[in-house]
């Protein structure tokens, strides 16, 4: 079998497109590497909003229970037993 010879030409051609895809691999790596971080701080978002949906849920589940009022009584109408004293951060 004999093999053709490639002209030069076409080896430099083909010379250029490896550098020139060597070239902008190398340029898109600080968007590859801040495209990673952004999906790493998504991830983690979405992990947080996940947890908070589950204690949502949880807070809907035991509304109809005692302790479910007391909390609500507690947090969002800012009721305290008899000789109970309620310490607020003043820095806040």
């Amino acid at each position: 079998m004999k093999f053709k010879k490639t002209s030069l030409w076409i080896k430099l051609l083909m010379l250029v497109l490896v550098v020139y895809a060597a070239i902008t691999l190398v340029s898109l790596q600080p968007q590859i590497d801040a495209a990673q971080s952004q999906a790493a701080l998504l991830a983690e978002s979405k992990s947080a909003l996940e947890q908070e949906n589950q204690e949502l849920r949880d807070d809907i589940a035991n509304m109809d229970t005692d302790e479910g009022v007391e909390k609500i009584a507690r947090s969002k109408l800012g009721m305290r037993y008899n000789g109970e004293i309620d310490f607020r951060d003043a820095g806040r």
